[in-house]
């Protein structure tokens, strides 16, 4: 790295080195789209497009890899910030404290409102009290029965989680370690815990791909998405990197272009390979050219945050991204709870579930989130 990138006194970055106001432009359109393909498939909605632009949203799921991907680059980034110039000890307390303060406690608002207003009869399911505990230390997603019982979206919480964990270990690991090396590596466990998971699950019974699903999306499955993230932070911090950022601001369009390109590729293979969880190829594959092709557009974000006149237009779709947690985890109680309207359908359905759902993100980040992370005084920009 460019040590003259670092300032002196504090050990870290500057700030145009850690804050992409873009990359919260990407978090909303993720968000919108996992709200929307949510309302299309517990609606039923089969009269929703198959062509145009709007197909997008029949596979807006891919909006969780893409959070993902933009994990694997803030955490990492924000990690190994925070390590620069620090002792170990002291940058990974600061390192949970952040990450605690800000997934905790909107994952368990969550899950209480899910349970008493959406499942309240899972009160007095045997196993209740187990299904809490894996929810509240994040195991929920490790097993089959736990893996959409309370608030099912957050089964991706519990992957983000766990990648936490193992970015507070490996920090120093990934700061000194050639790109080559973390990217072989991401990718390599991903595909043998993918193929592996492909050949050994049965998938003819009667929950049938869902075993596979839940497989497959382990850790280990994701982790060359985690890792093509990562991959953007090094370089980033890089003296390469940094010169690259430099040229590329003159052609900043060029690289949305590629990302484009790049993300045309991966849909066309998708959409003729659409039974997916038949194929061990693309089981096993596929999401490594979903995270490429979502690098990108974070790299392209990154260069594009350094367009004023683009930031300002933008906020709209940029404060979506600021919310786009509680987007997130808010928009199937919302779902389920305008289900029980037997007459609604799901066209008149769904502007009442986009707006719904940002309006209870918005309290729970003004009135909620925001607030703790302020008390408790979790630096770094909101980017990260």
């Amino acid at each position: 790295m460019n040590k003259k990138q670092v300032d002196e006194r504090t050990g870290v970055l500057p700030t145009h080195l850690t804050s992409f106001p873009m990359i919260d432009v990407l978090r909303g359109f993720a968000a919108i789209s996992v709200v929307i393909y949510h309302t299309i498939e517990h609606f039923g909605w089969k009269e929703f497009p198959t062509q145009g632009g709007l197909v997008w949203f029949r596979i807006g799921w891919m909006g969780v890899d893409l959070f993902f991907v933009i994990s694997g680059f803030v955490i990492t980034l924000s990690a190994l910030n925070r390590l620069d110039g620090r002792e170990l000890a002291i940058f990974r307390s600061q390192f949970v404290q952040q990450r605690l303060i800000r997934i905790l406690p909107l994952h368990y608002l969550t899950c209480l409102v899910f349970i008493i207003f959406i499942v309240p009869d899972f009160l007095f399911v045997n196993g209740f009290w187990a299904h809490m505990a894996s929810h509240l230390f994040f195991l929920h997603n490790l097993f089959l029965e736990h893996w959409g019982s309370i608030n099912g979206v957050n089964w991706s919480i519990g992957t983000e989680m766990q990648f936490y964990l193992l970015i507070l270990f490996i920090a120093p690991w990934i700061a000194h370690t050639h790109w080559c090396v973390i990217s072989l590596t991401g990718v390599f466990l991903a595909w043998v815990w993918r193929g592996t998971a492909f050949m050994l699950v049965d998938t003819s019974g009667t929950w049938g791909n869902f075993p596979l699903v839940v497989a497959s999306t382990q850790l280990p499955g994701m982790l060359d998405e985690f890792a093509i993230g990562a991959l953007l932070a090094k370089l980033i911090r890089s003296e390469r990197g940094g010169e690259l950022l430099s040229n590329m601001k003159w052609k900043s369009w060029i690289l949305p272009l590629v990302a484009a390109a790049m993300l045309w590729v991966m849909l066309t293979v998708y959409w003729r390979n659409a039974s997916f969880w038949n194929s061990l190829t693309m089981v096993t594959t596929f999401r490594t050219l979903m995270a490429v092709s979502w690098a990108l557009c974070v790299l392209a974000a990154v260069i594009l945050s350094s367009k004023p006149l683009l930031v300002r237009f933008t906020g709209p779709v940029r404060y979506l991204g600021t919310i786009s947690y509680g987007i997130y985890l808010w928009h199937l109680p919302v779902i389920l709870s305008l289900k029980r309207v037997t007459w609604l359908s799901a066209p008149d359905a769904l502007p009442y579930v986009v707006t719904l759902t940002i309006i209870l993100a918005m309290i729970s980040w003004h009135c909620f989130e925001r607030p703790l992370l302020q008390r408790f005084a979790i630096s770094g920009n909101r980017s990260l």
